[in-house]
């Protein structure tokens, strides 16, 4: 699996699976990120800061891997 990142101003936005991933990078270059639907439907907001996008992908990867396929009509 990879996420598909947009380029230009939407770099922050990705597709994978059928779900919207939204990356955010706060102070000291530290990531978090959403998941949300095809109706952009948050469905998971990251409380942890990621130090890398590294870490960061990894851990979206892992979370769409335990939610499974999203369910998008």
């Amino acid at each position: 699996m990879k996420i598909d990142w947009k380029s230009g101003s939407a770099f922050n936005h990705g597709y994978i699976d059928g779900y919207r991933v939204e990356r955010n990078r706060g102070m000291g270059d530290k990531w978090s990120f959403m998941l949300s639907d095809s109706k952009k439907q948050y469905m998971y907001v990251s409380a942890y800061i990621y130090p890398n996008k590294e870490e960061l992908e990894e851990a979206i990867l892992k979370e769409i891997k335990n939610r499974g396929p999203a369910n998008n009509p």
